[in-house]
């Protein structure tokens, strides 16, 4: 300022005028969709004066989040939520859009498929159970994969000796890939006679035998 009076002029020392400008966010966090095991980074873009930060899950503080970026190293089903970040500055408060965090887990056989004996003509069912993301399913019959079979229940009707064999199913998920364990099929057949017992005659005192030749599951005799 320039002071001018009768006998002069003199002018004030100059000063500083700093505008301290209020937090603006520029660059909201992004949602985030991961596999269990790796690595993520919520990260936030913001202007203004003496920011500082500070990283929440689900409305609550996260310990030494307080950088504009917050890393999570081998995230796990309990990491997912919804995260935000409350900026700070010398004029003002702000709170970061929340973005969610979901946690894809890989496939895991909870319960394998059995093994099957059962009767020719008949019904069966292979069933595995499963758990992870974005499952889908491939039968196999003796290591090759069966048209259509893409369910966790494999149907087989109407069986006969052909339809036995070892089956597994291939579960592909989001984050990897698992196979079952192998599963037979056995296929009973019904009994059949092919020779038949013949008429003898013999002399009194002497030995004799009848003879029967069949096939079939588990066989029993019982002469009568």
């Amino acid at each position: 300022m320039v002071i001018t009076g009768t006998c002069g002029t003199v002018t004030s020392d100059a000063v500083a005028l700093i505008v301290q400008t209020a937090p603006v966010i520029t660059d909201q966090p992004d949602p985030v969709t991961q596999c269990q095991g790796t690595n993520v980074t919520f990260s936030v873009t913001a202007t203004g004066t003496d920011l500082t930060y500070q990283w929440r899950k689900d409305g609550a503080d996260i310990s030494g989040a307080t950088a504009s970026d917050y890393t999570i190293n081998n995230i796990a089903p309990a990491d997912a939520g919804s995260y935000d970040v409350v900026i700070t500055g010398t004029c003002g408060i702000l709170t970061s859009d929340a973005v969610t965090l979901t946690v894809q887990t890989p496939p895991v056989i909870t319960t394998q498929p059995s093994s099957i004996t059962e009767c020719e003509s008949n019904t069966v069912s292979f069933t595995v159970v499963a758990s992870g993301s974005g499952l889908t399913y491939q039968w196999r019959k003796n290591g090759t994969a069966i048209p259509g079979a893409i369910d966790a229940t494999f149907t087989l009707t109407n069986i006969s000796t052909a339809s036995a064999g070892d089956f597994d199913v291939i579960i592909t998920g989001t984050c990897g890939t698992v196979t079952s364990t192998t599963a037979t099929l056995t296929v009973a057949t019904a009994p059949v006679i092919t020779v038949q017992p013949l008429g003898t005659e013999v002399c009194e005192r002497s030995d004799v035998s009848f003879s029967v030749t069949a096939t079939g599951t588990d066989l029993t005799y019982q002469w009568r």
